[in-house]
């Protein structure tokens, strides 16, 4: 037995924590043993958009063919080192002649330690001991599915706190994935403090802000909309410096 019982009530936490990063992704599993396999796709298809199973090193890496073919990518390729075939090393090789960049997370028994130093000169930096618990598993998925969601949407979204992010594309501010309501005002005054990290906007910087997108409004009413708006965020997420203006000093990601 390759997969260790499990609870998985006791990992509902971790499960509900994943699925923010996961459910847009595809991953590949290439696992010979056949209960670990099955075992692997059910917790996989629960979290996952797209999983793709092979029983040995050569079914996987024409599935791998296949999907780059199609000008698509996995976004995580899971394997086994023993496998017939070709076995978990080999078949890591070939993928990263493909795609050097490609995510590889290797299970690994005690006796696989010989092809470790091997992996890590292929850029393999993840590996998952077996026999697998189900809580290392989601830990190591946690880190490196958050890490590739990071990567994904950096560009679009920022995080200004655990569970705050703000979506730039589309002005839109979501607390623990519940989209905040913001007025027009408070939308562009937000995305000005964000352009601004860790320095102080003043009233007439946001007054010239919004003025520059449409918007005219005195200064009496920016303090109201920068009242408003800080009163939908954590209290010190927006701080105000007395007679000069305002600012988000920091951005926890």
């Amino acid at each position: 037995m390759e997969f260790e019982e499990f609870d998985i009530v006791l990992c509902r936490t971790q499960i509900a924590e994943l699925r923010k990063y996961t459910k847009s992704m595809t991953v590949l599993v290439a696992e010979d043993y056949p209960v670990l396999q099955k075992s692997l796709e059910n917790i996989f298809s629960s979290l996952f958009l797209e999983v793709a199973v092979a029983s040995d090193g050569v079914e996987a890496l024409q599935l791998y063919k296949n999907k780059t073919a199609d000008k698509k990518s996995y976004d995580i390729v899971f394997s086994d080192i023993a496998m017939p075939n070709m076995d978990g090393v080999k078949l890591t090789k070939r993928i990263k002649e493909i795609n050097p960049n490609q995510i590889i997370i290797i299970f690994s028994a005690h006796q696989d330690s010989n092809y470790l130093l091997e992996l890590i000169n292929l850029d393999v930096r993840r590996f998952i001991l077996k026999p697998i618990s189900l809580k290392n598993l989601l830990d190591e998925l946690l880190l490196t599915c958050r890490a590739i969601y990071d990567e994904k949407n950096l560009s679009n979204i920022i995080m200004l706190d655990k569970n705050i992010s703000y979506h730039k594309n589309e002005r839109k501010l979501f607390i623990n994935e519940s989209q905040s309501r913001l007025s027009s005002n408070e939308e562009l005054i937000l995305e000005l403090f964000i352009r601004n990290i860790n320095q102080t906007v003043s009233n007439e910087e946001i007054t010239n802000y919004l003025y520059l997108n449409g918007i005219d409004i005195e200064s009496d009413n920016v303090r109201k909309t920068v009242y408003k708006l800080r009163k939908k965020l954590p209290e010190s997420l927006i701080q105000n410096t007395h007679s000069i203006g305002y600012s988000i000093k920091t951005i926890a990601f």
